[in-house]
């Protein structure tokens, strides 16, 4: 038996439901940054984290953290982020029906 379509939206709302916040690092340091904006559509469920003018540096390492406070996802990166302009993180992730 296949799981159903009300289903399998459950498992993509569970999905962007487990995450708490993101984090990232710059210069060795862990900073948290909330959930800037969620996004269901089709098989793909995406999680965005923004940073603003406000954050300026070397950032290392982007992370989505969940409820208990593990790390759930992380994309290791070298971005030199300017105080000029914002910075836009996606985490996308495909639930396909089968």
């Amino acid at each position: 038996m296949a799981i159903t379509t009300q289903g399998h939206l459950k498992m993509k709302n569970w999905l962007i439901g487990i995450i708490k916040e993101g984090q990232y690092t710059m210069g060795g340091v862990k900073y948290k940054t909330p959930i800037y904006k969620t996004d269901l559509t089709g098989d793909v469920a995406t999680i965005y984290l923004y940073l603003d003018d406000s954050v300026s540096g070397t950032i290392t390492k982007f992370e989505l953290i969940d409820q208990d406070g593990a790390t759930f996802d992380d994309q290791p990166d070298n971005i030199n982020k300017p105080n000029i302009n914002g910075l836009l993180i996606s985490f996308k992730y495909t639930l396909k029906k089968l």
